[in-house]
């Protein structure tokens, strides 16, 4: 379970120095998408239509909120949870990071998808 900590992966394959540059905000960001108020089901059917459509348009580093989690109970953050699960396993996904806290800080994260044109 996370709690407020800091989430991130880099694919196999990312190169690092754009990993580093992911994580310190200085991508940048041509898209951003509030999760805030969806549930589980609701956010990731969002997930499902809205990433491959900005992966099609060429929108491949954006910004996700997801919030902390204070209003989740004692199991922690339910939405921040499932998205760094999402993000982990989504094939079109190479990298994500918890966001400075100018952008959200862990209640956010930054994300790089895979081009595919």
């Amino acid at each position: 379970m996370i709690k407020n900590n800091v989430i991130g992966n880099c694919k196999p394959g990312f190169q690092r120095k754009r990993f580093q540059k992911l994580k310190k905000g200085e991508l940048n960001i041509t898209f951003e998408i509030d999760l805030h108020g969806k549930n589980l089901i609701e956010a990731e059917n969002f997930l499902d239509i809205w990433l491959p459509k900005l992966q099609m348009d060429g929108d491949l580093v954006g910004i996700i909120i997801h919030g902390k989690g204070y209003g989740s109970g004692p199991d922690g953050p339910k939405l921040k949870n499932f998205v760094d699960q999402y993000l982990q396993y989504n094939p079109n996904v190479l990298a994500y990071h918890s966001a400075l806290q100018k952008d959200g800080g862990t209640g956010a994260v930054y994300i790089q998808l895979k081009n595919i044109n």
